[in-house]
């Protein structure tokens, strides 16, 4: 029984000591008193910690942070404050989710869904990253694709604001397959442009996961 309390109390010391040693890398701050927001421990007894700011959607939801290798400090990836992010540890692989909102409700409403996922996970010591985007969200139906070119051929009418929700479905369109739509995606600047002030910064926002999609499927 004795030896058992002393394994015991010997696993719970070197836990406390692997908390205190993971500490957020200098100059990234946390709404956490500057200690990690969340440590996530590997079975191989690697450590990732996320230090930043938790979103209002949940405890699990994270927004202007950084992941990093806890020991080495080594920053792994870095979110801005634009980005909204789940995170979980699934079988040895921590998930994290970016948010995306996508016009994929009734009459083409926006909702909020995960869709660029990243996934992290330790082989033969070295860490490793698949990044893919999800397919089994709603795809757009012929007669929806109908709808979008006609709300395309509107513009500009309903001002930019409207403009940005037509490229986002223009986005969809494309993701979902659309050719036809991808090309009137790209000529936005151009036929209706500049986009500048909030406006460009959403515009920004809908063309940049274009061409993150569009470089992570380049056969497309």
């Amino acid at each position: 029984m004795r030896t058992v309390l002393i394994i015991f109390l010997t696993l719970i010391t070197s836990i406390r000591l692997i908390a205190q040693d993971c500490a957020c890398p200098a100059d990234v701050h946390t709404d956490n008193d500057d200690k990690p927001n969340r440590i996530f421990r590997f079975a191989n007894g690697k450590e990732l910690g996320i230090c930043g700011y938790n979103s209002a959607d949940g405890d699990s939801t994270y927004t202007k942070f950084s992941l990093f290798e806890c020991g080495s400090n080594k920053v792994v990836e870095v979110w801005d404050v634009t980005k909204t992010c789940q995170a979980q540890m699934t079988k040895d692989e921590l998930i994290v989710k970016e948010m995306y909102g996508l016009p994929i409700g009734q009459t083409f409403s926006t909702l909020w869904r995960p869709f660029l996922i990243h996934k992290f996970s330790y082989k033969n010591g070295a860490m490793h990253e698949e990044e893919y985007f999800r397919k089994d969200l709603d795809k757009y139906s012929k007669e929806q694709l109908e709808q979008v070119f006609a709300e395309y051929k509107k513009l500009p009418d309903g001002g930019k604001e409207n403009m940005m929700h037509v490229a986002n479905m223009l986005f969809w369109a494309s993701f979902c397959g659309n050719k036809e739509a991808e090309a009137d995606l790209k000529t936005m600047p151009e036929k209706f442009g500049p986009f500048d002030g909030v406006i460009g910064e959403e515009w920004s926002g809908i063309y940049s996961i274009y061409l993150k999609w569009k470089g992570m499927n380049k056969n497309n």
